[in-house]
């Protein structure tokens, strides 16, 4: 029975933020597992790996050409990396692994007769349906439909996201649900006395929908005037979203943190949690909520069934800001009530562990490298 030895793993653009994460957790898996990986990136944080020296990095020089973007541009210079590395790893015995910009690792594998597992998070047609360039959504979408044909395994992290994929792929045997490998550890939390604080995290983009949530704060607070908003994360939208916190004269009762290096601590003391996301994966944002008991109100976004239950979770009408102040307000009044719900959800929890689904990512690959 044939093995997997080598990973291949294309991630372009080391960012900030939750892919980053699973990426780490299943990397650092995976080399404890003796598996050798190489890393195709730009600038990744090493000091994250404790086994780093065990990874085959392969570094994309930075570069920068007016008119395409920096994620599309460290793609195409990450091609004749991955073609390099193919001459060091049998065809029986690697795999590629592609986190990012799945397309251009599809067309590469295939001419070089390589197998490829790409991991597709999030929801395909509503990330289509609120992109901010259509055009260009529309174009990666019709981009989906014909390459990921021709991936030999397509990884996605919620049932959601799963059955947007269905929808678009032919070989639909060819999608696999993996749920993130996100969690160290589920916390027994101790009381802790709770501010009256909402607490929203992510980036500050049109994805995230923070005007719904500034506009449903805006009723909420008329009832609750002493609850305060605060929002972590940055983005091209935090001029706008503080205009409309300025114009609504909510300004003084809402804070832009920013990016934070250790989100975590946040959590500790908020009343509510809120995920007004239009589209999303798998949100590690909401995972962390419930880890810390927070009480969390969400869309109905790919992944948040996952993580509430459709039995425990508070979720109200996408976009609909009236809809989610009235859930905020009854969280509010019936915070009791509100609490059983998020500890109910908190039994389901288990299943973004990164040590077990870390191990289903390297089972798949195995399982993959068998049919060749």
């Amino acid at each position: 029975m044939k093995k997997i030895k080598d990973i291949i793993i294309f991630y372009p653009s080391f960012e900030r933020g939750g892919v980053t994460v699973n990426l780490i957790n299943f990397i650092n898996f995976a080399l404890k597992k003796k598996n050798n990986i190489y890393l195709i990136s730009r600038n990744p944080d090493l000091s994250k790996f404790p086994y780093k020296k065990r990874i085959k990095f392969i570094k994309i020089a930075n570069c920068s050409i007016p008119f395409i973007s920096e994620r599309l541009l460290t793609s195409l210079l990450s091609i004749l990396s991955l073609i390099k590395i193919f001459d060091k790893c049998k065809k029986s015995e690697s795999v590629v692994f592609s986190f990012q910009s799945n397309i251009i690792p599809i067309i590469i594998s295939k001419i070089f007769n390589r197998k490829i597992i790409i991991r597709n998070s999030e929801d395909a047609i509503d990330a289509t349906k609120f992109a901010d360039n259509k055009f260009f959504a529309y174009f990666i979408l019709f981009s989906k439909i014909i390459f990921y044909n021709f991936a030999d395994g397509i990884i996605t992290n919620s049932q959601k996201s799963k059955k947007s994929l269905q929808s678009i792929i032919y070989i639909k045997k060819k999608i696999k649900l993996i749920f993130n490998p996100y969690l160290q550890k589920i916390l027994k939390r101790k009381k802790k006395k709770k501010e009256n604080l909402i607490l929203s995290v992510g980036r500050l983009c049109k994805q995230k929908n923070f005007e719904t949530l500034i506009k449903g704060f805006y009723i909420f607070q008329k009832k609750f005037p002493k609850y305060k908003l605060l929002i972590l994360g940055h983005g091209y939208n935090e001029k706008k979203l503080l205009n409309l916190a300025i114009s609504l004269q909510i300004d003084k009762k809402i804070r832009f943190k920013g990016w934070v290096k250790d989100v975590k601590k946040y959590y500790d003391t908020p009343k509510i949690f809120v995920m007004t996301s239009l589209y999303e994966g798998l949100p590690n944002a909401l995972i962390d909520a419930v880890n810390f008991e927070i009480p969390s109100i969400s869309t109905k976004c790919s992944g948040a069934s996952d993580i509430l239950t459709n039995k425990n979770g508070i979720f109200f009408r996408t976009m609909d800001d009236n809809d989610l102040a009235d859930k905020m307000i009854k969280c509010v009044l019936n915070y009791q009530n509100s609490m059983k719900k998020i500890k109910g959800s908190k039994k389901f929890i288990k299943h973004f562990l990164a040590k077990p689904q870390s191990k289903k990512y390297l089972e798949y690959c195995n399982e993959i490298i068998q049919k060749i």
